[in-house]
């Protein structure tokens, strides 16, 4: 009876060692750590830059349709949708309402919104104001006209959306449109 258990052990322990090391491989392991020791930390800076969950988002500087800078740092201190959309993406008109919608719900509770127009991709240059324009959106709207920010986002669908902390860490990432429940919920998680 011994000689089992102890062979159950061994093998209990091979096997944790095994899913442990695929985990890793994977990102897994470390991507949970990180947000783990986000959780814990002091100085959120210390975090590396990326695109995955606990990663501080890559910073971008951009010009909003009215010629205004806008840069993602600037925002620090806010919880954040960052947005990346095109006018010619009927899933990016379907989510927009319910962006705005949001966006005046809790623009005053420390969120904003920053839906950055992947202008490089628009038919013709104007497209993007008269998308704007029709549904009558007022959150920030920066231009990516030579698609920098959209390849450093690594932007492969249409829409695609981060949700950032104030301390300017990806806490979800999301392809696809959004629902108006799915993104309040995601919103109401944000520190």
């Amino acid at each position: 009876m011994k000689k089992f258990l102890f062979a159950a052990a061994v093998i209990v322990v091979l096997l944790f060692i095994v899913d442990k090391t695929i985990l890793k491989e994977k990102g897994v392991v470390e991507q949970a750590g990180q947000m783990q020791k986000y959780d814990k930390m002091e100085d959120p800076e210390d975090l590396p830059v990326g695109l995955e969950k606990g990663n501080l988002a890559p910073d971008f500087e951009l010009t909003d349709m009215e010629g205004n800078p806008v840069k993602l740092s600037d925002y620090r201190g806010k919880a954040v949708l960052l947005n990346f959309w095109a006018s010619w993406c009927p899933p990016c008109r379907a989510e927009m309402p319910h962006m705005e919608k949001l966006y005046n719900k809790y623009k005053d509770e420390n969120f904003d919104i920053l839906a950055v127009n992947l202008t490089n991709t628009e038919k013709n240059s104007g497209d993007a104001e008269k998308f704007v324009k029709e549904l009558g959106l007022t959150f920030t709207i920066p231009m990516d006209v030579k698609g920098e920010a959209g390849s450093d986002y690594n932007i492969m669908a249409y829409p695609t959306s981060y949700f950032i902390d104030s301390d300017g860490v990806i806490r979800e990432k999301v392809l696809g449109a959004l629902n108006e429940e799915y993104m309040e919920k995601e919103i109401k998680k944000l520190p």
